[in-house]
């Protein structure tokens, strides 16, 4: 009886995420089929196929927060023990903002993370998250999972410490806060 359950359930789980995948790509195609849309223009006489042929669509996300200041409970620790968890911290909220981004906007396939110090706005953790790099790291440790996925942070005395940010001529929505 407890292996025709288990079988039950394992048919139902693999058929639950074909459907799923299935999904994800079908949200894709109308992104896609507007592109295609937007880059169909009129043809000029007289010439066969005169068309934009699409290459490669990409979708990327801006993104930049200010990090957790250390929880006031943890105020009266020594400043060395404020600062690692400080750090641990906040790579924890990294991972989990990422990944709840990622679960949110599923069209999304790239996100570029800032994440500033909260007293000093200085940058402490910048880089480029692809979805399938993010992904394929799922079982590694948190730390080890950021590095790889293409964030980049520095240790140091006194937990993580400020590095320069990256330089890109985009435009960006703000909020004001």
């Amino acid at each position: 009886m407890q292996d025709l359950t288990r079988t039950v359930r394992v048919v139902l789980a693999n058929r639950v995420w074909t459907w799923l995948r299935r999904t994800r790509i079908q949200r894709r195609r109308p992104f896609v089929h507007d592109v295609k849309r937007a880059l169909a223009l009129r043809p000029r006489g007289g010439v066969f196929r005169d068309a934009l042929q699409l290459q490669s669509v990409s979708t990327c996300m801006a993104v930049t927060w200010t990090a957790r200041p250390v929880h006031p409970w943890d105020r009266r620790l020594p400043g060395s023990e404020q600062e690692h968890g400080f750090a641990t911290q906040c790579l924890k909220d990294v991972d989990a903002a990422i990944t709840r981004m990622f679960a949110r906007f599923e069209i999304v396939e790239s996100i570029d993370v800032d994440v500033l110090h909260p007293i000093s706005r200085a940058t402490i953790l910048t880089g480029r998250v692809s979805r399938a790099d993010f992904l394929s790291t799922a079982r590694m440790s948190v730390p080890m999972r950021l590095k790889m996925a293409g964030l980049a942070y520095e240790f140091g005395r006194g937990g993580l410490q400020p590095i320069p940010r990256r330089l890109e001529s985009s435009t960006f929505l703000t909020t004001s806060a």
